[in-house]
Formats: structure tokens, C-alpha cells, sequence
């Protein structure tokens, strides 16, 4: 699980190091300190083994096109729903707020192409035989923020997915949501 880089220093080699953070973080360790050491790609790793947990089925980095091209980091898919996740890996800086309600109505966007092309991709998101599906866009970021919606959008932070997927059913009238080919944003009701 470890690797030995120099004579003082280790790493934690692909999945394992999100392994240790996941367990960090539930022996209380600072959220901050344990998801600043992930890069990138091991915070979408740490969010898609969040997601795993809670009996979600995940697709990383899903691309496609349509009239321009789109990527969606995370796909988790759970029937008749498919939360479609932005991760932002955020650090600390003036204007994250404003940052993250443009993020959050980029991924709206995105999630609206998916929606109008959703027949294309049903296969691939592993959905075929569903007849209802509500495709949410979501944000997921490292650190809490001050904000927790944009637009019925939600915006979690990394450390408390886990609370938020728990509570997840009970928020569903107040997210919003996008129907494959009506290609407009809807209120769960």
C-alpha cells in the first residue's frame, strides 16, 4: 500500500491514498488536511467511493457530444435517478462563491444536453430499461462553503456527501432536476 519515493519521504500509490483519506476523515481527522493532499483525480475517486457506498453505480468523466462537446465527472446513477457531479477542488481564494453558482450553471447546462440526448447514452449510463429518469445536477466541493444551493442546485461539501446521500430522499421536492428530451429544468415534486 505504501511506496518509498526518497529515504524520508512515502506515497500512497492510486486508490489506496483515497482509501487512507476516506479513513482519515472517519477517525476525525481535519477535512481540510486530508482532502488538500488528494489531487484532482483521487478527490474524484474519493467522491465516486462515497457514492459506491451508498449502492450508487459510478462512470467516471463521461464525455459526449453534441453540438460542442461536454464532461460530466461523475455519473452515479441509482434508479430512476442519475446525479450528474461537477467536482470542484476549490482552494482557498476570493470569489469562490460566484465561482461555484457559474459551476453550478455550467453543470445545468450539461445536464440539460445529456437530457435532450439522453437516448444516445442510455446504454452507456447503464439505464436502458428505465421508463422514468430524473438526471440532478450537482456540485460536490472540498471545502464548506457558504453556499448550499444555486438554482435548487446542490452544492456539498466532499466531507459531508456522506450526511447528504443519507438525507438524500427527503430533499427531492426542493432539488432541481432535468427529464430526458424536455430539455428544461423542473422542480422534484
Amino acid at each position: 500500500m505504501l511506496k518509498r519515493d526518497s529515504e524520508s519521504q512515502w506515497s500512497f500509490p492510486g486508490y489506496a491514498k483515497v482509501q487512507v483519506a476516506i479513513r482519515a476523515l472517519q477517525l476525525g481527522e481535519p477535512q481540510r488536511s486530508i482532502l488538500n493532499a488528494l489531487t484532482w483525480q483521487e478527490f474524484e475517486e474519493f467522491v465516486a467511493s462515497v457514492l459506491i457506498f451508498h449502492e450508487y453505480q459510478v462512470l467516471h468523466r463521461f464525455r459526449f457530444s453534441t453540438h460542442r462537446r461536454f464532461e460530466i465527472d461523475i455519473i452515479a446513477n441509482h434508479k430512476p435517478k442519475l446525479l450528474c457531479i461537477d467536482c470542484k477542488q476549490f482552494g482557498v481564494r476570493l470569489g469562490k462563491t460566484s465561482a461555484l453558482r457559474s459551476a453550478s450553471e455550467e453543470q445545468l447546462i450539461r445536464t440539460q444536453a445529456l437530457a435532450d440526448n439522453f437516448a444516445r447514452f442510455q446504454t452507456d449510463l447503464g439505464c436502458l430499461d428505465w421508463q422514468h429518469v430524473l438526471l440532478i445536477p450537482m456540485l460536490v466541493t472540498m471545502l464548506q462553503e457558504d453556499i448550499q444551493f444555486h438554482e435548487r442546485i446542490p452544492i456539498v461539501p466532499a466531507a459531508h456527501l456522506n450526511a447528504f446521500l443519507l438525507e438524500f430522499e427527503k430533499q427531492l421536492d426542493s432539488l432541481c432536476y432535468v427529464r430526458p428530451g424536455s430539455g428544461r429544468q423542473q422542480r422534484l415534486v
